[in-house]
């Protein structure tokens, strides 16, 4: 007998009256029945697997179908956040750059910073219009899109330290792109080579 879970019908409601989809396309995109989407809406119930596909068809946190926000609806800048956070810091270090007599390698790690931040902030949009066209989000998971952000903030490190030094900056840039790339590729080498994907769902998702 399958297990039944708690799911939050009203966030799920408005995480898909937040993208225009009816309860028949988010069933399609979610590989779910109508009827079980009806039900979730309804009674606030589902399998453990409905959830996952719930959570990976709107791209969100397992932890957002179950708690409500503050104000009792779900806030749909929590995706909006990690790219301004990132544009924050680099402004900030910009700033300091600045005042330290134009300092170079906070100049260069604050422009670098920036530039990550936009590249995210880029992906989400991508993401939202390919969600839209119920089409499946690039990079959906949040440790490939950080992976892509480091990755970039490494290049940038690169070609920003070359143009302010006149000297490629080997050794941070080498590392950020690195560690980028891991970011990127690991939900992918987790899934394949080291467990099954049930397993690789539960651990990317942090269930037990």
């Amino acid at each position: 007998m399958i297990k039944e879970m708690s799911i939050n019908a009203e966030n799920v409601r408005s995480l898909r009256e937040a993208r225009g989809w009816s309860q028949e396309h988010l069933a399609e995109v979610a590989g779910l029945s109508l009827r079980t989407i009806q039900r979730v809406e309804a009674e606030g119930r589902g399998s453990r697997e409905t959830k996952l596909s719930l959570a990976a068809a709107f791209d969100v946190p397992l932890g957002r179908l179950c708690f409500r926000s503050a104000a009792g609806r779900v806030s749909l800048a929590d995706s909006e956040m990690p790219w301004v956070t990132l544009m924050m810091v680099g402004t900030l270090i910009l700033v300091v750059g600045l005042l330290a007599d134009l300092n170079p390698v906070l100049l260069v790690s604050g422009s670098a910073f920036q530039i990550s931040a936009l590249v995210l902030h880029g992906v989400g949009q991508l993401n939202a219009m390919r969600r839209a066209a119920g089409l499946k989000p690039w990079l959906h998971s949040e440790l490939a899109q950080s992976g892509l952000s480091v990755l970039i903030c490494g290049l940038a490190v690169l070609l920003l330290g070359f143009g302010v030094s006149g000297v490629w900056w080997w050794l941070p840039g080498a590392v950020l792109v690195g560690a980028g790339a891991l970011f990127m590729l690991w939900p992918w080498v987790l899934s394949r080579w080291l467990v099954g994907e049930g397993q690789a769902d539960k651990s990317l998702s942090g269930e037990d």
